[in-house]
């Protein structure tokens, strides 16, 4: 996930070019907050809502460039139009923005779903919102949403490159490239940046060691060879170019490439398909990383790239399915989406592929990014009957009857609620404004 402040400019023009989006059914705006009057409005045109900023800023005559314009986005289609708005509105609590006018529009553009945010510099008292440092604060806020430690992240690509066997340097970057960080050599190392800085780095000694220790393990080429064998002549072959979100004018740059054997390769047996290729033409080779058995293999050691595109599949798309890994965001809302979405907890369970750590007395939803606990996810009286649910889980491996364990229904919140979270929707509805609208 990534956070990026953009131009700031005096005429705010940051709603014309969401706007443009929006007309032109690229995007679509998903939130409208503290815009007084036009809350109530129906219809709202971009020119009603650059003058309301306008007046809004006017209260501070020093500053020359009012507009605030940033960014989110995440990787591919990880996160949902409705999932970013969540994440994206609390990240403009964290920056100071909350209180302000400010729209958030969802892009469907370009590979990587992305949100929009605009808003003014100004608040309500004519003050300039504090902007120091605010890209670095930008990202971390969003690493405290999405509760990404970079210290943890960095280790884990160390681990990596400790725990894979590959042939090459390039093949070292890109195990590195992989965890999400833009490499840099200076001075015989590898600096690793993320986040708008450098998280690390790593002596380039170290990876040429690596190399010295590298054996072809023969038997795991040939079984990759046999299994692309097979399912490229199912799934579609041909490689779709992937570009950065396009800003303005300028050009999308390419980052990438994907195919529907890459993606059924990754979900079915955890092997990554790397294309390489440049401007978005033709590769000219691939690479494997084999996650499961901890290798990287150049893609002409197992199977050549030009029978890969002869086979070309049935034209057959590959649909990702429930077995993707969910982080903490998409755990949390799967996780309340059981209790809401099924007759009984085992069917809501079950459809989101949950799992579940229990230590020293409390429950942990796992997720790719560490456990957290249900505590922090659920109600209390959901929270009690996951607990009973997993109980009786426990005993049906022991011997309990399937119908027992079939039955346990699930707890309708809405229907028998405590007080306190009653009370809590009540505030929060009165802090947002009675008028307040969600588009």
């Amino acid at each position: 996930m990534r956070a990026k402040i953009l131009s700031s400019t005096s005429s705010f023009k940051g709603v014309t070019y969401n706007t443009n989006k929006t007309q032109n059914e690229k995007g679509e705006l998903m939130r409208l907050r503290n815009f007084g009057y036009l809350q109530d409005a129906k219809e709202i045109g971009p020119n009603e809502v650059k003058n309301f900023l306008i007046a809004h800023s006017n209260r501070n005559s020093i500053v020359r460039h009012k507009q605030f314009h940033a960014m989110i986005s995440c990787k591919e289609r990880e996160y949902t139009k409705e999932e970013l708005t969540d994440i994206a509105h609390e990240w403009v609590d964290k920056m100071g923005y909350g209180k302000n006018p400010f729209l958030i529009v969802f892009h469907k553009d370009t590979a990587n779903n992305h949100v929009h945010i605009v808003s003014s510099r100004i608040d309500k008292e004519g003050k300039k919102i504090n902007d120091s440092f605010e890209r670095i604060r930008a990202q971390e806020a969003i690493n405290e949403i999405m509760r990404l430690n970079p210290k943890q992240e960095f280790n884990k690509a160390t681990n990596t490159l400790q725990e894979f066997s590959f042939s090459t340097k390039a093949q070292g970057k890109m195990l590195l490239e992989n965890h999400g960080y833009k490499l840099k050599e200076k001075d015989q190392q590898l600096e690793l940046i993320k986040y708008g800085s450098v998280q690390g780095r790593i002596p380039i000694s170290q990876i040429n060691q690596k190399l010295q220790s590298y054996e072809l393990d023969k038997a795991r080429a040939n079984q990759l060879k046999a299994i692309l064998d097979k399912y490229s002549k199912i799934y579609k072959t041909d490689p779709t170019p992937l570009f950065e979100p396009k800003h303005g004018s300028i050009s999308n740059k390419h980052i990438g490439y994907r195919s529907d054997l890459g993606d059924f390769l990754s979900a079915k047996f955890g092997v990554q398909l790397i294309f390489h290729g440049k401007d978005a033409k033709t590769p000219y080779g691939y690479s494997l990383i084999d996650s499961s058995n901890k290798n990287v293999f150049k893609g002409s050691e197992v199977f050549p790239i030009k029978r890969l595109f002869e086979a070309g599949g049935k034209q057959q798309e590959y649909q990702i399915g429930k077995s993707k890994t969910i982080d903490f965001i998409g755990g949390k809302v799967e996780l309340r989406s059981a209790f809401n979405d099924f007759s009984t907890i085992q069917q809501g369970l079950e459809h989101h592929s949950l799992r579940f750590e229990r230590r020293e007395g409390d429950t942990y939803l796992k997720t790719s990014q560490g456990v957290v606990s249900t505590k922090d996810i659920l109600q209390p009286k959901q929270q009690q009957a996951l607990e009973e649910y997993l109980d009786l889980s426990e005993e049906h491996s022991s011997g309990q009857s399937q119908e027992e364990f079939d039955l346990i229904p699930i707890l309708h919140v809405a229907n028998d609620e405590d007080d306190e979270a009653a009370h809590g929707r009540k505030r929060k509805k009165k802090r947002n404004g009675d008028n307040e609208i969600t588009r």
